[in-house]
């Protein structure tokens, strides 16, 4: 009963780390997206 408690407790965890990431990096991807519109449009104006 303890085994089985202990491999769904990893399993618990291994799926959360795994949402993390996927929204960690998500987040990261959108970031990046949205500094190189900032840049573009902000510091680059036609002279």
């Amino acid at each position: 009963m303890y085994d089985a408690s202990q491999l769904a407790t990893a399993m618990l965890t291994l799926v959360f780390a795994g949402a993390l990431f996927v929204t960690g990096q998500s987040f990261i991807e959108q970031r990046v997206q949205h500094d190189v519109l900032y840049a573009t449009s902000h510091l680059l104006r036609p002279l």
